[in-house]
């Protein structure tokens, strides 16, 4: 389908050429020159139709592509809001099991350390090592939740 720009100067060679043999029309006597004033203005009119006719369906079609992308699109981001919750399910699910495996490697740790009899020194280093790992995955597990939200809101 050719551009509106195509179309424009299409049109404007056309009426170019009919001003022209309507000129031609009303010097040889054949057509009056009221005739021909009517003549070219119904010209222009319809000539002005078909360039509004063709950039609508042009602009139609347009729209119909950015619809078609727009919901491919919306039907991505449903699916990866489904992965981020399943996600999000599964980080909920893991957390509470790491939380209670950290406390009962510190006190399986506190235990050997207190009968080696370093156990200050070693069990505060180890703590501060899990609250550590723990921190991390309460940042991670609100950072995909707060994704989440922004993705189904």
């Amino acid at each position: 389908m050719p551009t509106p720009r195509r179309l424009a100067v299409m049109g404007a060679g056309i009426g170019t050429a009919a001003i022209a043999v309507l000129t031609l029309l009303v010097i040889v006597g054949m057509v009056e020159p009221v005739e021909a004033l009517l003549l070219g203005a119904l010209g222009a009119v319809l000539g002005g139709l078909a360039f509004l006719l063709l950039t609508l369906r042009r602009l139609d079609g347009k729209v119909q592509r950015m619809d078609a992308r727009v919901k491919r699109d919306e039907q991505k981001l449903a699916e990866i809001a489904g992965s981020l919750a399943a996600v999000a399910a599964k980080l909920d699910a893991i957390a509470p099991t790491l939380a209670e495996a950290a406390v009962q490697h510190d006190e399986d740790l506190r235990a050997v350390l207190a009968s080696l009899g370093e156990d200050r020194v070693n069990a505060m280093f180890v703590r501060r090592e899990i609250e550590a790992e723990l921190q991390e995955i309460k940042r991670r597990t609100e950072a995909m939740a707060s994704q989440m939200d922004r993705v189904t809101h």
